[in-house]
């Protein structure tokens, strides 16, 4: 007999449309039988994954709380901040990770394996020295075991920063996949609901030099965005929106 599949909760949510775009991302990065129940008593929907699951589905459900927050805080900024200057700056400062995840996972990546190689051999090297394998040089009892804490400490040093590499690589990739998911999700939705026809329809271009037409369709495809996903980080949402600028006019041209 197939054993039952078990499944746990892994979030609580109020609002609806997030409800569907994180049981999508959960979709997206793997998880099929995810699934969502409304709860009428608490007036909330309940986000289960199956229990094998659980683990990787609670990083991607945290990522995406954390991008949410990111957006609420970035719209905040713009809304509430006089001086634009500075609202750009800190806009594109907070929003970077974003477009450099996958160059930031690969160099932390690569990073982590160096810390532990050159850690584990330090921790080789010692051991080997003191039982007398590798004569380099000779010491004294004390200056030996000063020798030992010193590059004891050292070497165990580069093993635990190889070991936080590892594990922020392991936030980065979940990252990627979280907006990796969102970025095809975006781009469907365009496809399926933003035409060449529906952009030149949202702005009067007549006199308007080519320039000033494609901030028009920029921002038409921005707010389409806006509207089915909500605010999205700005360097973000600008790639998404020169992406499907792009795919229209040039190659409508």
């Amino acid at each position: 007999m197939a054993k039952e599949t078990a499944y746990e909760a892994v979030a609580y949510e109020n609002d609806s449309k997030n409800t569907e775009e994180l049981l999508k991302v959960l979709k997206d990065c793997g998880m099929e039988d995810a699934y969502s129940e409304y709860d009428e008593i608490s007036a909330s929907h309940t986000l289960y994954v199956s229990n094998k699951d659980f683990s990787r589905a609670e990083d991607i459900v945290m990522t995406f709380y954390d991008d949410l927050d990111n957006a609420d805080s970035n719209s905040d900024k713009k809304e509430n901040d006089t001086d634009g200057n500075e609202t750009d700056c800190e806009s594109v400062n907070s929003s970077s990770i974003y477009a450099s995840s996958d160059d930031k996972y690969h160099d932390n990546l690569s990073s982590a394996y160096t810390f532990l190689v050159f850690g584990v051999i330090g921790i080789i090297f010692v051991i080997l020295y003191d039982f007398g394998l590798i004569p380099v040089f000779s010491m004294t009892l004390s200056s030996k075991i000063l020798f030992n804490i010193v590059m004891g400490i050292l070497f165990v040093g580069f093993i635990a920063a190889g070991i936080l590499s590892l594990r922020y690589s392991k936030k980065l990739k979940l990252q990627i996949d979280v907006y990796s998911a969102k970025s095809d999700d975006i781009a469907g939705y365009l496809a399926d609901n933003l035409s060449w026809d529906d952009i030149e329809a949202s702005y009067d271009g007549t006199g308007l030099p080519e320039e000033m037409c494609y901030y028009r369709r920029i921002d038409a495809i921005r707010n389409c965005i806006v509207d089915k996903f909500g605010e999205q980080p700005e360097e973000f949402m600008n790639e998404m929106c020169d992406k499907y600028y792009n795919s229209i006019f040039n190659n409508e041209q």
